[in-house]
């Protein structure tokens, strides 16, 4: 295993561990019994089995379980696989809100696009504990961070690798048709203080900026929160952009997107901020992977991209920029969420994100005072 790959892993385990703290699987079975005994639709015994976590994909911001569940309804025995989202007990962003992820993700599966249904929600964390809601399992596997080296995409034929970095691109493309507006997302214009999107989106990612207390990241990149601002696009396209589009939250059957999953950083933007996401935080995590043979290039990707949504990308460098500005501050988050005695093993790659933010900043001519 490389050290990338090393590194993937143990990030996303200490994620899991940081969302779960001593609540043990056993327990979740109880409340999970008791969130489905609670369902007006259900009726007598409750089995909840097989309960698991993810296996090496990203994982999001949320914590996941895996599960079988078996119960009786008026229409007859119901046998299913679901996945259980909660509220970490230690989060990495300063705003959680599953009502608001579940609502969103109901909305997206009501339009045709690949979103699991989301089947109940317990917003006061009334049988859960933790505020969570219970979806619909789809069928598919995920990359893993280091999908260049390991997993489904790595694993596959050059001719297969392409159609599954194709069908991810199509993927975006279909999310960003979507008529947001149409579909009753008009509430994620107020996510943010802010007039223009990408304004609202520079500003979500400072008050979380500001809530993790790092006072020399809050010098470091006030500077590009100015600019990004300052200099956002005019008549840019407005879409619903998923916000993390990295591969491991793509799932794949039969080398074709099946699910796209872990939607808590979705928010209203440009095209370009999807397509950019993958390109920066390939950098940071995998910049040394050699490239899969088969697999799109970033430059196909885009041109990909454009064929399929005929939607031109524009202003490339600025939105790069804007999300090395987020991942950079997410990675500064990371330094919070990580427990001391593990840190300093991810400091070289967490700090690999606000480097590179201010390295493209300054290729833009930011102004930006020696560190």
């Amino acid at each position: 295993m490389s050290e990338a790959e090393t590194l993937g892993s143990d990030i996303v385990r200490i994620q899991r561990e940081a969302r779960f703290a001593d609540i043990s699987i056993e327990a979740w079975g109880e409340r999970l019994t008791r969130l489905i005994e609670a369902q007006s639709e259900v009726l007598g015994d409750v089995q909840v089995h097989d309960l698991r976590q993810v296996g090496t994909a990203a994982g999001g911001s949320n914590g996941t379980l895996l599960f079988s569940t078996t119960y009786a309804t008026a229409a007859g025995p119901v046998d299913r696989q679901m996945v259980l989202r909660f509220l970490p007990v230690k989060g990495l962003f300063h705003d959680y809100d599953v009502a608001v992820q579940f609502n969103l993700q109901k909305a997206l599966h009501a339009a045709g696009l690949p979103v699991p249904a989301q089947i109940w929600l317990d917003e006061g964390g009334e049988y859960l504990v933790r505020p969570g809601y219970v979806m619909a399992m789809v069928a598919g596997e995920g990359p893993p961070m280091t999908w260049m080296t390991s997993g489904v995409i790595a694993d596959a034929s050059p001719a297969r690798r392409r159609q599954m970095t194709k069908s991810y691109v199509h993927s975006l493309a279909k999310i960003h048709a979507m008529d947001w507006k149409a579909a009753g997302l008009g509430w994620m214009e107020r996510r943010a203080a802010g007039v223009r999107p990408i304004e609202r989106e520079t500003n979500w990612y400072w008050d979380a900026l500001i809530w993790s207390g790092s006072a020399r990241h809050i010098e470091m990149l006030s500077p590009v929160k100015e600019w990004l601002i300052a200099n956002e696009p005019v008549g840019a396209k407005t879409v619903l952009c998923h916000g993390d589009a990295n591969l491991g939250n793509y799932l794949f059957e039969d080398d074709a997107v099946s699910a796209v999953v872990d939607w808590e950083m979705s928010f209203l933007g440009a095209p370009e901020c999807d397509l950019s996401f993958l390109l920066v935080g390939d950098a940071i995590l995998q910049s040394d992977a050699p490239w899969p043979e088969g697999a799109l290039t970033y430059d196909e990707m885009k041109a990909e991209y454009e064929t399929a949504s005929g939607h031109p990308l524009r202003d490339w460098d600025y939105y790069c920029l804007f999300t090395a500005y987020r991942i950079a501050i997410i990675n500064v988050l990371a330094m919070n969420h990580f427990p001391p005695e593990v840190l300093a093993a991810f400091m070289p790659v967490l700090e690999k994100g606000p480097d590179l933010c201010l390295e493209r900043a300054r290729a833009l001519g930011v102004a930006i005072p020696a560190q």
